[in-house]
Formats: structure tokens, C-alpha cells, sequence
């Protein structure tokens, strides 16, 4: 093996980061800052903001399951780079859109393509990262979508600040071009295994996956990996993770502005402090599960994140607003890189994006589900307070299911064993 003084697999971990900021910091919860000026600006009601949420999702569901079996088969490089060219030019078409159909449409495929990109890379630092090292590497990676948010929390309201009426479609138009910078890194950084360079897994050897076919090289099919011992239950796990964060992710800014009477400016610096938290928050979550297993930490976030959604409309002081935030930073991206470790874990590094593909299908599913209630809530309630209740309700079973089972999984114990 060649002897790097860096390990290759920090550039991979560096470019992946970006890959992940493009993918979903900037290809889905742009969103939610551009939100209340587009809304203003083509006159659409909350239910619709919910249905165009949802397209998004949607769009990641039927591609998840695709992607993650083609990145499995043929190598993530290609499937990344290709996606990221794909959700960059439709984001930058988003800023024609003229609206609710053409916004449904674009937003769908933007989803198509924020999967290919997401997926892929989570999956391949199972390649690149030894059991040992995969929950921090992989907390690294969704640390992305916290470096997008605060990306977006500061030049959005700059944008439109500088442009009060056609701002909003500069900023689709801006996000759009940065993901298309970032194809083209990834096209010329990203390796599919540790072998292109001649190297091992950063952390070493894969160790062998105990009672597990996976512990070869075969691929496994669909049905092997959704029948694998632990995988079911992850499933279920993963939709109620999806249902439960995009609600708070999706309308927790037009929470600020339309029931806290806070300016754009204003709400864009809370969201800019979730982001900022969140950069590096999930590699704490990912390290401590290394230790203590993936399922006892999918459970303390989950806890933690059911305080969040419940603080800002238990109580009207503004301080309850900045501890949410400032949980949700701590916690938001933390279980995506607990589940694409687990997948790693239980599959192997082969089978991983695949098997992470299979899991975000059903996050997915939940994600799709978790704006369009929250949309219908808040249209017949006037107020996001039960949507953001029926959040804290799913997380909570979340945290539930993830303690049924008796061990979890980690380095320290066999990923075959307590499923």
C-alpha cells in the first residue's frame, strides 16, 4: 500500500462535506429561507408552501432506492457528480418558475437529483472509513447541510434586501450555481474506494460483519438487505426521523416571521445559529457512537429533539425560540450520519449506499408526509403550533423504537449481533 502523509480519505471527507451542502443544504433547505419572500411574491397559501415541500421529497423518495443501488454497483463518483450538475440546474431554473405547478415540477426533480448526490456520498465513506472511524466521518459529511444553512441565512436576506422584488429568484439562481461548482469538484476529487489510491480505510481493515454475507464482496439484493437483521426496524426509524425534522426544517423561519413577528433579517440569524451549530455537532453524535452504539444515540438525540419542536409553542418567551434553535443545531443532521454508519455497520461497505437508499426511502416517505400536514395544519388552525406538536410526537416515538432492542451497534460490538 502507498504511504500518503495524509490519508486520501480526509480530501474525500473534505470534498464530500460540500457535496452534502450542495445536495441538501442548498438543494432542499434553501428552501426554507427563500420561502417568505417567494410566498409573498407569487401570493401562494401555506397549504400550497406544504405541497411544494413535499414535491421535493417526493422526488428524493423514487430516486433514494435507485441511486443507492446504482452507487453500490457502478461506484458513487459518477452518480454524485451527475446529480449535482442535474439539482444545480434545476434550482437555477427554479428562479423563472412563475408559479405553483412550474415550482411542484422543479422542486420534484430537484429532489431527484439533491438523492443521487446525498446518498452516493454518505454511502461511500463506508469505503473510505473503518467501522471505527465511520460515525465521525460521517457526522463530518451531514455537518454540510449546517455550512449551507448558514450560508443561506446570510446572503438570502442579503439578496433580497438588495432586490425586494425578483430577490427570491436571484437567490435560486445563486444557490444553483454554487452546486454546479460543486459537481465539478467532485468529479475531479472524488475516488470510489481507498484501492484507486492504494490505500487501506482510514482506521484500517474493515473488520469481518459476524453472520453476515455482507462480510464479503457480493452485492446483496433489495430483498436481502431490507430482510437483514436490523434493518426493519431502522426503516421505521428513518421515517419517523423524516416526518418529525422537515417539519421544524421547512416552517420553523415563517414560524418566526408570521407568529413571532420577526423580521426576515431576524429570523434569518436564528436559522443562521442552527446552521452554525450544526456544522460540526453530528461528528460529537457520530464519535459517541462509536462507543456506545448507534441505536443509544439515535435515542438521545431523538429526546432531545422532541424538547425543540415543543419549546418555541409551549411557551411565548422569546429566549424559548433561541434554546429550540439552539437544540435543533446541536441535533439536526445528527441522525443521517448515525443511520449511514448503521447501514455501514450492519451491510458492509459494499451494500452500504444501498442499503442507505432502502432506509431513506421510507424517510422519504415521512418527509413527504411531515410538510404537507403541517401546511394543511396551519391553514386550518392559523398557527404552526400543532404541526410543530404532532413533530415532537413522532420524534418521541422514534426515540422509543430505537430503544426496543436490546444492544446496539457500534466497533466495540458485532454489527451482526442485537440488530
Amino acid at each position: 500500500m502507498k504511504k500518503y502523509k495524509i490519508h486520501y480519505g480526509w480530501a474525500i471527507l473534505a470534498v464530500g462535506i460540500l457535496v452534502v451542502a450542495g445536495s441538501l443544504g442548498f438543494g432542499r433547505f434553501g428552501y426554507s429561507m427563500i420561502l417568505p419572500s417567494m410566498q409573498a411574491g407569487l401570493g401562494l397559501g401555506h397549504d400550497q408552501t406544504g405541497i411544494i415541500a413535499s414535491a421535493n421529497m417526493s422526488g428524493y423518495v423514487l430516486a433514494a432506492l435507485g441511486v443507492g443501488v446504482l452507487a453500490s454497483r457502478y461506484g458513487p463518483r459518477m452518480i454524485i457528480a451527475a446529480a449535482l450538475f442535474w439539482t444545480g440546474l434545476t434550482m437555477a431554473a427554479t428562479a423563472l418558475a412563475g408559479g405553483l405547478a412550474s415550482l411542484v415540477i422543479l422542486r420534484f426533480l430537484t429532489g431527484m437529483g439533491s438523492a443521487g448526490g446525498n446518498i452516493s456520498i454518505m454511502g461511500l465513506a463506508s469505503s473510505w472509513f473503518s467501522a471505527r472511524r465511520r460515525g465521525m466521518a460521517c457526522g463530518f459529511l451531514v455537518g454540510g447541510s449546517g455550512l449551507a444553512i448558514a450560508i443561506t441565512g446570510w446572503v438570502v436576506p442579503l439578496i433580497n434586501g438588495t432586490y425586494p422584488v425578483h430577490g427570491w429568484r436571484y437567490c435560486w439562481l445563486a444557490l444553483g450555481v454554487l452546486i454546479l461548482v460543486i459537481g465539478v469538484l467532485a468529479l475531479l476529487f472524488i475516488r470510489n474506494t481507498p484501492r484507486e489510491k492504494g490505500l487501506e480505510p482510514v482506521g484500517g481493515a474493515e473488520p469481518a460483519i459476524s453472520g453476515s454475507a455482507a462480510a464479503g464482496e457480493r452485492d446483496l439484493g433489495v430483498r436481502e438487505i431490507f430482510y437483514h437483521r436490523g434493518v426493519p426496524i431502522l426503516t421505521v426509524i428513518y421515517f419517523c426521523f423524516g416526518f418529525s425534522y422537515i417539519i421544524y426544517a421547512m416552517f420553523f423561519v415563517n414560524f418566526l416571521v408570521g407568529e413571532k413577528g420577526l423580521s426576515q433579517a431576524a429570523a434569518g440569524s436564528v436559522w443562521s445559529l442552527v446552521g452554525f451549530l450544526s456544522i460540526g455537532s453530528a461528528v460529537i453524535w457520530g464519535t459517541l457512537s462509536d462507543v456506545i452504539g448507534r441505536r443509544l444515540t439515535i435515542a438521545i438525540v431523538f429526546t432531545l429533539q422532541v424538547i425543540s419542536y415543543t419549546l418555541p409553542v409551549a411557551t411565548t418567551a422569546m429566549v424559548s425560540v433561541w434554546i429550540s434553535a439552539v437544540i435543533y443545531g446541536l441535533t439536526a443532521w445528527s441522525i443521517p450520519g448515525l443511520v449511514a454508519s448503521y447501514c455501514g455497520d450492519l451491510v458492509g461497505p459494499k451494500n452500504a449506499p444501498a442499503a442507505l437508499g432502502l432506509v431513506t426511502f421510507f424517510f422519504g416517505i415521512g418527509s413527504v408526509l411531515g410538510p404537507a400536514c403541517a401546511g394543511y395544519i396551519k391553514e386550518l388552525s392559523r398557527s404552526f403550533g400543532g404541526a410543530f406538536y404532532l413533530a415532537a410526537l413522532i420524534a418521541l416515538t422514534g426515540a422509543f423504537l430505537s430503544l426496543l432492542r436490546g444492544r446496539t451497534h457500534g466497533p466495540a460490538s458485532s454489527a451482526g449481533t442485537g440488530g
